[in-house]
């Protein structure tokens, strides 16, 4: 007790210098404290005595060192986010011409489609426009605020109501296309990631947080594919952008926000990475993104571990392919749905059809009257839901809430 009573009237006799010294005054009176309370026994004799680190000690600053990682990271990818404008449609006054922003990035094709790099982006980006439609694409400089601007094109776009919300884009001059960024599909909750992108037209914005739950299937009593949340603050004009681990992959696309407000409220979503991967097979095989359908009532159940066919749509693609009810589902051309659990053969088997295009043909196995018969369907369009059937959409229309009622999904 006496040595503590020693060293605080130590620190309060000093401190009144502290206030009034340089940094350098500073680090002496530490040690001057430091000398007196310990007065120099033995056993401390020779140990290092305080040196004062502040971020004119350079490179090595331990600040300086503890951010590094992440300085690295931003330095290594923001060249390659694109900041994307476009002229849309305005539903209400035709003759005046709306004005969108989002954001893209150049994504590694050359495993899937043989070419470097393409630019993706989400469907409701750029699905009012027309395939081909001319947008404009802004390029990183190394200056926040002025990206170099050029010309790009829409190539191919999902449906974002339908749980498909991916678009790719291209530079009318492939010579300006910049580093690929590799896609990655492992992802554990509390893992570190950064969103960069154009939120609100604030160009090349950095945020960071942590991964908050993986997979959610269900927003507002929606079924949606898959979406991952995060706290990433994104808002809208951030739809499009990368979202990064920390090794500088790409896993996701940030696409929407719970929010009363319309702004970022502490959760955001992205489509996971992996379905860039498979609109990319898609646009190799089809060259487009359309979204194929089977017009098909499909259940699964947790007590009989089945995927069921129910009604299909008259004249619709399963119809034609006389797929009955009550037959069960086993495999869908080489995807094994009987060793999923139901939930994930259900989702393993949403996402094989929705990315395949209308007019492409899928073998499926089904159990029937206790036989294994295989069944060839070509798919059709996509058709509204019928009224009693849950939509399939992740993304609800936009509306303004009450503040203090319950959080809506908006685009970004």
């Amino acid at each position: 007790m006496k040595l503590s009573l020693t060293a605080l009237s130590l620190l309060v006799a000093v401190a009144p210098a502290f206030a009034q010294s340089s940094d350098d005054q500073f680090a002496s009176s530490i040690n001057l404290v430091r000398d007196a309370v310990m007065r120099q026994p033995s056993q401390f004799k020779g140990r290092p005595r305080f040196e004062l680190m502040t971020q004119e000690t350079g490179p090595n600053d331990p600040i300086l060192l503890a951010q590094k990682p992440l300085l690295d990271l931003i330095k290594k990818v923001e060249g390659s986010v694109v900041f994307l404008a476009m002229t849309v449609p305005n539903e209400e006054n035709p003759a005046k011409p709306g004005h969108a922003t989002c954001t893209g990035f150049f994504t590694d094709a050359m495993k899937e489609l043989g070419r470097a790099s393409i630019i993706t982006t989400n469907a409701h980006c750029v699905e009012k426009l027309a395939i081909g439609a001319e947008v404009e694409v802004g390029l990183y400089t190394g200056n926040d605020n002025r990206p170099k601007m050029t010309k790009g094109k829409v190539l191919a776009y999902g449906n974002s109501r339908g749980a498909k919300d991916i678009a790719f884009v291209e530079l009318n001059d492939a010579s300006l296309n910049r580093r690929a960024l590799p896609i990655w599909t492992k992802l554990d909750r509390g893992e570190t990631v950064v969103a960069i992108g154009n939120p609100l037209g604030l160009t090349y914005s950095v945020s960071k947080g942590i991964v908050s739950a993986i997979g959610r299937d269900n927003l507002s009593g929606q079924f949606v594919l898959d979406a991952n949340q995060s706290d990433v603050a994104v808002n809208p004009g951030n739809s499009g952008g990368p979202l990064f681990n920390m090794w500088g992959s790409v896993v996701g696309i940030n696409t929407m926000i719970a929010s009363q407000s319309g702004g970022f409220e502490g959760i955001s979503l992205s489509v996971p990475a992996g379905y860039i991967t498979l609109a990319m097979q898609q646009y190799k095989r089809t060259g487009d993104l359309k979204m194929g359908a089977l017009q098909l009532e499909v259940s699964a159940s947790s007590t009989t571990k089945t995927l069921t066919a129910g009604k299909a749509t008259p004249g619709g693609p399963a119809a034609a392919a006389q797929i009955q009810p009550g037959d069960q589902l086993l495999k869908v051309d080489g995807v094994d749905l009987g060793v999923m659990e139901p939930e994930d053969a259900m989702k393993a088997f949403l996402t094989y059809v929705k990315y395949h295009s209308p007019g492409e043909k899928l073998s499926l196995s089904v159990k029937r009257a206790g036989a294994d018969v295989v069944v060839p369907v070509t798919l059709g369009e996509a058709k509204p839901a019928e009224p009693q059937r849950p939509e399939w959409a992740p993304i609800p229309p936009k509306e303004k809430k009450d503040k203090n009622g319950p959080a809506s999904f908006v685009t970004i």
